[in-house]
C-alpha cells in the first residue's frame, strides 16, 4: 500500500499537469514538496521566461529535492515530466504524465497516466499504472 503522503502530492501535482496540458500543449517539468507538518509547496525549477532544457529542470528539481531532504526540511517530494511510455498490456509508446513520488521512509513510486490528443483538441486519459523505483531524492551522501 502507498504511502498517503503520494496520494497529497500525486492530488496536487496532476490537476496543473493536466491544465498546462490543455492550455499549452507541453509543460517544464515541476515538481511538489511536502513539509514536515504536511503543508505542500509547489516548485518550478525555471522562472517562466526561459526555454531551459529539460533535463537541466529535472536535475536541478531533484538536486533541490536533495538538499531539502538531506537537511530534515521536507517529509515527501514529486517531480512530473511529461514522457513516452508503454503502458503495462501495450506494444506501443505513448504519452503519459509521469510523477515521481518519494517519501521519508524510503519508500518510492512512479505514477504514470497515459493520455491521448482527442481529434478536436482536448485530452483523453487512460488508467494510471504504478510502479516502485529506486529513491533519488531521500537518499544519504555517505
Amino acid at each position: 500500500m502507498a504511502h498517503p503522503d503520494f496520494d497529497t502530492l500525486l492530488n496536487a501535482l496532476a490537476p496543473f499537469a493536466k491544465q498546462m496540458l490543455s492550455n499549452h500543449g507541453e509543460f517544464y517539468p515541476f515538481g511538489a514538496t511536502m513539509t514536515p507538518d504536511g503543508e505542500v509547496m509547489p516548485n518550478a525549477g525555471y522562472e517562466g521566461n526561459e526555454q531551459p532544457e529539460t533535463q537541466a529542470v529535472i536535475d536541478l528539481l531533484t538536486q533541490a529535492f536533495r538538499q531539502q531532504a538531506a537537511a530534515g526540511q521536507i517529509r515527501a517530494a514529486g517531480l512530473c515530466v511529461d514522457i513516452r511510455t508503454i503502458a503495462p498490456g501495450e506494444t506501443e509508446k505513448t504519452d503519459a504524465l509521469c510523477f515521481k513520488l518519494e517519501n521519508q521512509t524510503g519508500e518510492a513510486l512512479t505514477v504514470c497516466i497515459p493520455y491521448k490528443k482527442g481529434m478536436f483538441g482536448g485530452y483523453k486519459y487512460a488508467e494510471m499504472f504504478v510502479a516502485q523505483r529506486t529513491p533519488e531524492f531521500f537518499v544519504s551522501n555517505a
